[in-house]
């Protein structure tokens, strides 16, 4: 827990020298292969639409996921900003419609054992967006290694990305097992991703949450689901995001719907509305946007 700690003491300095009105929001899914950085790109678009200035940190140090699904080639990658001290600004890239991108570097293992300096340089230069970012959304790693649960527990909101699959719910669970022994009051929202049905997204939610409820004992949120959607397979091998190549489909009309709740959420604060029944209410996939 070393760099978690590290993390959140340089967090709580730097909130007490100035107002920091930029929002992290950690992205996660305890299992690889749920769709989660997918959700990451598409989300980003989608809120970037909704005129929020929004940067990605691929944070899968070593293992570069964002820019190979949007067919980007960065000259620079985390590996310079960590070993060579370049700028944040120098290795960022451009994004489809405006977003930012923080890209991670391929196939070095080194860079996913940051020493306590480089763990600061990194909290430092992500700082440095500030100025251009209103939210950075943070695509971590699958499971909840030491560097994962440090970007975790640095955000103000974690994102929990699931599907039907047995292992993606066990996975999820032992994600906010991890996290909730060191901060129980910590805001986990649960993402069902390529769900068929309705009801099989509330299902999935429900085995997670009573299990939650049982042997955690805290709360988590429903933030949404999001439909299994053959426009997203297409999309992937064009190396773009769905809402850019398919912006009429049914998944991109939950993507818009999802950044509308996401933006939402941001604003509120513990209240008895904060419960799974309105976060239903306020989506369903099967409807287009008013």
């Amino acid at each position: 827990m070393d760099q978690a700690e590290t993390l959140r003491k340089i967090k709580k300095e730097r909130i007490k020298k100035r107002g920091v009105s930029m929002k992290k929001i950690a992205i996660t899914s305890g299992k690889g292969g749920v769709g989660k950085t997918n959700v990451v790109i598409n989300l980003a678009i989608a809120l970037q639409r909704r005129k929020k200035k929004i940067t990605i940190f691929d944070a899968d140090l070593g293992l570069a996921n964002i820019d190979i699904l949007l067919g980007l080639t960065p000259k620079y990658n985390i590996v310079n900003l960590i070993s060579d001290n370049l700028p944040i600004e120098k290795i960022m890239v451009d994004g489809p419609e405006g977003i930012k991108i923080i890209p991670a570097s391929s196939g070095i293992q080194e860079i996913t054992n940051l020493d306590p300096y480089q763990e600061e340089r990194l909290v430092q230069e992500l700082s440095n967006i500030e100025k251009f970012t209103d939210i950075l959304l943070i695509d971590t790693a699958a499971g909840i290694s030491d560097l994962v649960l440090s970007f975790l527990m640095s955000s103000e909101e974690i994102i929990l990305v699931t599907n039907s699959e047995p292992t993606s719910i066990v996975d999820a669970y032992a994600v906010v097992k991890v996290v909730s022994k060191y901060d129980m009051e910590k805001p986990i929202s649960v993402v069902v991703n390529s769900v068929k049905t309705q009801e099989e997204g509330e299902k999935v939610y429900n085995q997670l949450k009573n299990a939650v409820d049982r042997f955690i004992g805290r709360e988590i949120n429903l933030l949404g689901f999001l439909p299994y959607d053959k426009a997203v397979v297409e999309a992937v091998k064009m190396q773009r995001a769905v809402t850019e190549a398919f912006p009429e489909s049914e998944i991109s009309r939950a993507f818009s719907n999802l950044s509308r709740i996401v933006l939402n959420k941001l604003t509120w604060r513990k209240s008895e509305e904060n419960n799974a029944e309105t976060w239903k209410k306020m989506l369903n996939f099967n409807e287009s946007e008013k």
